[in-house]
């Protein structure tokens, strides 16, 4: 069986079903996969970290610290307080976010899209430094033990702060040097295709080929070497002389498609004798028509 790839089991479903429905033959395997993270950080009080970070970098952290004591003082609550922070960071952010959403929404031809982009170059940046903003506070509330609508107090006088330590040499020691490790466990599936029934990858629609387009060519290029397979070699041939008909070239208009399934010989001589194109004896092998 020939591994398609691995996905959340939703969209496994669903390339199975798209490939069920031009004949081939498909199987889901679901397993449990991991994920191992290892994110670094520097933490320390405001005041002990304005030495360490680029001017840039602290400038931008306080602009963000100003916009949260803003909101506060001007009484935002759990139900209000990402609104009032976004407008205290930037007061056009509605006008900002309805611009860009035109733009994705609007019907164009790719180039134009891309020229509109192109120039509100600036909103989207204005957009992700509103998002860098919100995640950096939510560190700043959680190292901090603020709670919004509660009394902070002193605590963003001088505010203990954890940024991502951009360093060259994470190596170094630092007694700021923090680290946060993630561990994630998730259900994924992989897809199987019997390698017979890739010949069939060019029934697929275009919708198939355009959303998934690495998938669609390896089916195709795969259906092209089992239909050079499935052609009978005249009498007998050993298992090397299979081999060297799993290695072709192929050239249009003077590109070349290299095609290489020497190492998965074994494999593709068991999908042909399965689906009775081949007989397999030993380490001979014969045609049946």
């Amino acid at each position: 069986m020939f591994l398609l790839g691995e996905y959340y089991e939703d969209e496994a479903r669903y390339i199975a079903d798209c490939l069920k429905e031009v004949g081939m033959k498909v199987d889901i395997r679901t397993f449990t996969a991991s994920r191992l993270e290892l994110f670094h950080y520097l933490e320390g009080r405001m005041s002990v970290l304005k030495g360490k970070l680029e001017e840039t970098d602290y400038a931008k952290y306080e602009r963000y610290l100003n916009a949260l004591r803003k909101a506060l003082a001007a009484g935002a609550g759990p139900e209000d307080f990402g609104e009032r922070f976004h407008l205290e960071l930037d007061p056009q952010i509605h006008e900002k976010r309805s611009q860009f959403a035109e733009i994705l929404k609007a019907d164009l031809p790719e180039e134009e899209r891309e020229e509109k982009m192109k120039a509100f170059t600036g909103i989207r940046a204005d957009l992700l430094d509103v998002y860098d903003a919100e995640s950096f506070i939510d560190t700043v509330l959680d190292r901090n033990d603020i709670e919004i609508g509660e009394d902070v107090g002193s605590k963003l006088d001088d505010p203990i702060l954890r940024v991502i330590d951009e360093r060259e040499d994470l190596e170094e020691e630092s007694e700021l040097a923090r680290m946060t490790t993630v561990f994630t466990v998730e259900p994924r599936a992989q897809v199987f295709v019997d390698e017979f029934y890739a010949m069939l990858a060019e029934d697929l629609d275009d919708e198939f080929e355009d959303e998934y387009e690495r998938e669609y060519l390896c089916l195709v290029f795969l259906g092209k070497l089992i239909s050079d397979l499935k052609e009978p070699s005249p009498g007998k041939v050993d298992l090397e002389a299979f081999r060297e008909r799993c290695e072709f070239e192929m050239e249009k208009n003077g590109d070349l498609l290299e095609i290489n399934g020497r190492r998965a010989a074994a494999e593709l001589a068991r999908s042909l004798e399965k689906n009775g194109i081949i007989k397999v004896k030993g380490d001979s092998i014969k045609w049946k028509r």
